[in-house]
């Protein structure tokens, strides 16, 4: 898998918003691990990563660089297939945060 470079900028917004790995908020059992399976705190910014959500389903991803389009998780989960479960609970979260996008 390709890893994609965000603006620093960026990536510091969305950790700043979510503060935490996803996945954490979804199941407070997750245990984080980096890319490589080491384990980490949900909370540490130097090692996570940011997931593209994808609006719908039947629809390819724009790799459009904008906070609306991303959620802050930890890189193993980050190279999986993402379960329909976290995909949809993403896609609830953002468009709570972001309605105009959303739409």
């Amino acid at each position: 898998m390709t890893r994609e470079k965000f603006p620093p900028e960026l990536h510091a917004e969305v950790l700043d918003r979510d503060r935490m790995c996803f996945l954490k908020r979804l199941d407070p059992n997750h245990q984080c691990r980096d890319r490589f399976g080491n384990p980490h705190r949900s909370d540490d910014r130097r090692r996570l990563t940011l997931d593209h959500v994808k609006r719908h389903l039947a629809l390819g991803i724009a790799k459009r660089h904008k906070p609306w389009w991303l959620v802050a998780m930890c890189g193993y989960e980050n190279n999986r297939p993402p379960s329909k479960k976290t995909r949809e609970a993403e896609r609830t979260y953002l468009a709570m945060l972001y309605p105009e996008h959303w739409r």
